[in-house]
C-alpha cells in the first residue's frame, strides 16, 4: 500500500501544479508564490475530495479510500482538513504504526483502505 500512497501523492501534486499553471496571469513556475499557491491548491483538493468522496483525486486513481476509523464512513470535514494539514507538515508518513496507519491517520481518527 505504500507504493499506492506515494503514487497518489504524486498524482495529487501534479494535478495541483497543472491547476496553478492554467490560472490566467498566474505566477511563473518555480517562483515562491507559485510554490505556495500549489501547496494551497493541493491541500484544498485533498481535504475537500477526501471529505466529499472519501478519497483525493490521486487516491481515487490508485484505488485507495479514506474512512472514519470509528464508523467506516467518509471522514468529516474537520477530520479531512486536520489530516491534510498534518500531511502538508510532512510528519505523518514518517511515523507509521504496525497496522500501517500514519500519525496523521491516528490523530485524525481515520484509516486508509483499498477500494
Amino acid at each position: 500500500m505504500t507504493l499506492k500512497r506515494i503514487l497518489a501523492l504524486i498524482f495529487d501534486w501534479v494535478a495541483a501544479i497543472l491547476v496553478v499553471q492554467v490560472i490566467p496571469n498566474g505566477p511563473d513556475y518555480g517562483t515562491q508564490t507559485n510554490s505556495l499557491l500549489t501547496l494551497v491548491v493541493f491541500a484544498t483538493e485533498v481535504a475537500l475530495f477526501t471529505w466529499l468522496m472519501g478519497s483525493s483525486f490521486g487516491q481515487r486513481i490508485v484505488g485507495l479510500r479514506i474512512r472514519d476509523f470509528s464508523n467506516d464512513s467518509n471522514p468529516t470535514l474537520i477530520q479531512s482538513v486536520f489530516r491534510t494539514l498534518l500531511i502538508v507538515l510532512l510528519v505523518p508518513p514518517l511515523l507509521a504504526d504496525a497496522e500501517g496507519r500514519g500519525l496523521h491517520d491516528r490523530i485524525a481518527k481515520t484509516k486508509i483502505t483499498n477500494v
